[in-house]
């Protein structure tokens, strides 16, 4: 299970930061800008709520002070458009923290749901690969963080470094699976030398020594 660690919510601070501290160097100040231009191009995240039904069970629901804000934001942050295909999505991710729903820490719960809305996918292939993405993300850092713990052992160190590592190597693959799916099978063609003979044709492409092509 994950460590509980509470962070506070943004609700638009750090953007502000640079107004009103006067003393905010120019590169803070870009970097205010550049938060605040992230944060008006995509809703916030949703946030998730934690209760108890009439019959004594647990439940999760979106932020109800948001309304319908709260529901667009989730398929923001899913890129789904499907109602029932988002919420799938975010019961996966909300597992992440704990599978049993009554242990849930919603600190780490919405950071989930943060880290999937960081990576803005736009469509069902990309939504279920950030969702597997974020989920080997925390996995590989719960393995690393096993591995530094005071009292572990040299086994134990060994073991999660090793799987920490094969997440970390999983996770590059993805990444590079993501880009690929964006760029929808675009190529990108380097021109490296153009060279013009006299009378002669252009050559375009790799070029080497005694080269007649």
């Amino acid at each position: 299970m994950m460590a509980k660690t509470k962070a506070e919510p943004d609700n638009g601070k750090s953007a502000a930061l640079a107004d009103r501290d006067t003393s905010a160097t120019e590169t803070e100040s870009r970097v205010a800008q550049w938060l605040l231009d992230a944060k008006r191009e995509r809703p916030a995240p949703p946030t998730v709520e934690y209760g108890t039904d009439e019959a004594g069970g647990f439940t999760v629901a979106l932020d109800k002070k948001r309304g319908r804000k709260a529901l667009l934001a989730l398929h923001s942050a899913t890129g789904l458009r499907n109602y029932d295909a988002a919420f799938m999505l975010l019961d996966q991710l909300l597992r992440l923290s704990a599978s049993d729903f009554s242990k849930l820490d919603p600190a780490n719960a919405d950071g989930a749901l943060a880290l999937l809305d960081e990576l803005k996918p736009s469509d069902g292939p990309e939504a279920m690969l950030a969702a597997q993405m974020v989920a080997v993300h925390v996995a590989s850092m719960q393995c690393f963080s096993r591995a530094l713990l005071s009292d572990q052992t040299f086994a134990g160190r060994e073991l999660n470094l090793k799987h920490g590592a094969k997440l970390s190597r999983i996770y590059a693959q993805q990444v590079e699976a993501l880009d690929k799916h964006r760029r929808k099978g675009q190529q990108t063609v380097v021109v490296e030398h153009v060279h013009v003979n006299d009378g002669g044709q252009a050559i375009v492409g790799h070029v080497s020594a005694g080269s007649r092509q």
